[in-house]
Order: C-alpha cells, then structure tokens, then sequence
C-alpha cells in the first residue's frame, strides 16, 4: 500500500515552491527585480539578498534549482523564462567562477559553485529540453569532472559551508546517476567510501561551531549521510542502517545554532525527509515535521517573519527548499490535482 503521507506531499511541497520561486523571481536582475543596462553582465543574476547587485553565481544556480523544482511539481512554465536567464547569466560569468582546476589559486567557494552546477542541472533534467544547449551540457560537464578530480585529492575532511565534503559528493553522485556516468559515479563513491564509509554519523546536535567564520550554513552530518545513501542508493540495506546507525543521532526538532541556523537545520531536514522516504522509521518523519514547522514559521509570509535577521538571503530560501523537497518522491510527482509520471 501506498505510503499516504508520501502519496499527498506534492501539494504541500508546491506551496513552498511557489512561494520561494516567486520571491526569488522579483529579486532576478532584468527578470522583474532591478533592471539591467543593455549588454549588463548581470542580467539574470539574482542577488545574495534584496537590493544587492552582487553578482552571485551560487546563488542564481540555487534560484535555477527553485525554479525547476517549482515546474515539476506545478506542471506550469511560469518560470521557465526566469531559468533561462539564470542560465544566461551563468554562461556568461563561467570562466570567473569554475577554475579548470581546483588548486590553491583558485576561490574558496569554487568546489561548492561546481555542485551548485550540477544541483541546477540535474533539476533540469526532467523538463521540456532536458540539460540546455551543447554548450551549456559541455559547460556542466566540466564542472562535474573538476569537482571529481577535486573530491579524489581531498585529504582535508573538516571543510564546512563551502567545503563541505559531503554535500560536494552528494551533488556530484546524483548528477552522475541522473546522466549515467559510470565514470562520475565510480568517482563519487570511491570518495564516500574513502571518507566516510558506513559509520554510524556522530550526534547532529553536537556537531561543531567554528569561532570567527563568516558562515555555517551545511551541516556535515547530514550531508554526509546524503552522500552515502547516494552513493549505495535507495535498498533495503540502507535502509535498515538508517533504522539502526542514523535514527539514534537525528535530532528531535530545530538545532539552535550560532550562525546560519536556519539554513542549518533546512540541510538536516533534507536528509530527515528523504531517510524517512528510504527507511519508513516513524522517528525521521517526527523530526522532519518538527524542523519543518519551525522552518515555514521563520520563512513565511507575515511581517514578522521577513523581519528576521537571515530570512531573504538566497541561501536561506534554497536550504528550506531542499527540506521542502525532501518528500516528494522522485520518481513520480503528484501535485493536489493529480498525479503525473515525469521523465527523469
């Protein structure tokens, strides 16, 4: 029998969606936000945070993502222009963000923008013209082979927000099982193997804060156990090691932290969502509609909840996101209406 709760998300899910996608769209340069001179690099872009006119490549892929996610769950193309300028955007800003290698002269955040890549493109994947051009294919292929070889030179496991090891892997995974890459995912799993393994994640709640960082935005433990369920996949087996190594360590709601806790607690929620999903264990959906409450309540639409120190920043939509769309089944999207196979 079907799993009810699975079985109805896909409306709860597109509440989220259209709410995040329509804000991050009035914020998108020339896409109803601030406007843009004729030729401007920044056309597309979509600020950090509401009147910024930083360009942020992270931030427009994770808007792209948004976007996306919005039109498999809606059936509707309402963003599909915004996509394609985001697209625009990045393709001409390529060459200043994704290195051909990642070596000690390149950014601090280059290993993350290539998961960004790969995290937008895989949300592609399902829509009317799949991955884009050759040119954009191309583009994102390159990101996924730099962000491999990266990932097997990788000694330092420590790395948190934007080199955080496990959400590099995660993406890196799901892109090369979306394309079929043996040569990606063979990549990928090596380094979770090598990294990780299969021990039992420490306790989330104690996971450390760094003094004198700018951000902490991804937690380690959760994102390290996404890349290991991406990396064995969806089987009995992982399974019963989240029923019996993982349940034990999840938290039982919303992780005050320091810094970036909002985000923080949408990446655990992302991987509450989809351990449930896996392991049916009641004490992941406990968790995961504990953080999730607490996570629409900062993020919704009444006053005092914009008023919220993080609550516009892009990153901020994009990981409440992720936990918004950890119960949507991948494999078949079913919205309030009806439910509809969609090609993956």
């Amino acid at each position: 029998m079907a799993d009810p709760i699975l079985k109805n998300y896909g409306a709860q899910a597109l509440m989220h969606f259209e709410r995040a996608a329509s804000s991050l769209a009035l914020r998108q340069v020339g896409g109803g936000g601030a406007g843009a001179p004729p030729g401007s690099l920044l056309k597309g872009n979509v600020g950090p945070w509401p009147g910024s006119t930083d360009a942020d490549f992270h931030g427009t892929l994770a808007s792209i993502w948004v976007w996306a996610r919005h039109q498999s769950l809606s059936e509707q193309r309402r963003f599909a222009p915004h996509r394609a300028a985001g697209w625009s955007f990045i393709q001409k800003v390529w060459r200043s963000f994704v290195p051909e290698a990642i070596g000690p002269a390149a950014s601090d955040e280059a290993a993350y923008d290539c998961a960004m890549v790969l995290r937008a493109a895989v949300a592609e994947l399902p829509l009317e013209g799949g991955g884009g051009d050759d040119a954009r294919s191309e583009l994102v292929a390159g990101a996924a082979r730099v962000l491999a070889a990266h990932l097997g030179e990788l000694e330092d496991l420590s790395g948190r927000d934007f080199q955080d090891p496990g959400f590099l892997a995660w993406n890196l995974i799901e892109y090369a099982r979306a394309v079929e890459d043996r040569g990606l995912l063979a990549a990928g799993r090596r380094f979770v193997e090598r990294a990780f393994g299969m021990k039992a994640p420490p306790v989330f709640a104690t996971e450390p804060e760094t003094a004198g960082t700018l951000f902490d935005f991804s937690s380690t433990t959760a994102m390290r156990v996404l890349a290991i369920v991406a990396s064995e996949g969806n089987t009995p087996f992982v399974g019963a090691w989240l029923r019996e190594r993982v349940a034990r360590a999840i938290p039982p709601g919303f992780v005050k932290r320091g810094r970036d806790e909002t985000c923080w607690n949408g990446s655990v929620a992302a991987l509450l969502g989809r351990a449930y999903v896996i392991s049916t264990e009641a004490r992941f959906l406990d968790a995961y509609r504990a953080i999730r409450a607490e996570l629409e309540r900062r993020t919704g639409q009444s006053e005092a909840a914009r008023s919220a120190g993080d609550m516009t920043d892009t990153l901020v939509t994009f990981y409440t996101s992720l936990g918004a769309d950890a119960l949507v089944r991948t494999s078949v999207v079913e919205t309030s209406a009806r439910g509809a196979n969609v090609r993956r």
